[in-house]
């Protein structure tokens, strides 16, 4: 009979490991729609047809340098919205730094923007091995930006990709798992 409370007590420790397990899944950021609010969508969600970005967006690099997303006019430009504090973007960023690796001389381009105190954008960025340009702000613009952007929820991380004809073709609430944003690069990449 003593034999029997080992199990359980194993059985019990997997149910106990399991629930915690979903409830940091699902109270990640981004991590499930808010169920009291219909309109709240996670994932990728298609633009309106011959819809752009706004006219000469500009932007500031970590080490204050200026540029305006108009110096990557023909390029597929995908905008990633992150910050220091947020998990999925932690985890998403090494899939976007290996984009941007693989696809960088054909024609990719990719920007991150961060929601977050420009100090500790900048503390993290030698450990987050960026190869592509971070952009900082207030946080509030940064919020602002991303709504302007079509993210009226906020929530992080948050990813536009424009055509190299400048059209934004999607926008994406959540991370992007590397298979799924490696069949979205090579399909709209530049010819």
């Amino acid at each position: 009979m003593s034999s029997a409370r080992p199990n359980l007590a194993i059985v019990a420790a997997c149910v106990v490991a399991l629930a915690a397990g979903v409830a940091v899944f699902l109270l990640r950021p981004g991590a499930a729609p808010d169920l009291d609010d219909a309109s709240a969508s996670v994932g990728a969600t298609p633009a309106a047809a011959n819809e752009r970005l706004p006219a000469n967006l500009k932007l500031a690099e970590l080490d204050g340098r200026a540029f305006s997303l108009d110096d990557y006019k023909g390029k597929l430009l995908i905008i990633n919205f992150w910050a220091t504090w947020c998990a999925p973007c932690l985890h998403e960023i090494p899939v976007l730094v290996t984009m941007q690796q693989r696809y960088g001389t054909k024609g990719l381009q990719i920007i991150g923007p961060a929601v977050d105190d420009i100090e500790d954008a900048r503390r993290a960025a030698p450990g987050l091995k960026f190869n592509y340009p971070v952009a900082v702000g207030t946080p509030e613009a940064m919020l602002d930006l991303m709504s302007q952007l079509g993210n009226e929820q906020g929530g992080l991380p948050f990813s536009v990709v424009i055509g190299a004809d400048g059209l934004v073709l999607e926008r994406q609430l959540g991370e992007y798992s590397e298979v799924e944003l490696a069949a979205l690069i090579e399909k709209n990449l530049p010819n």
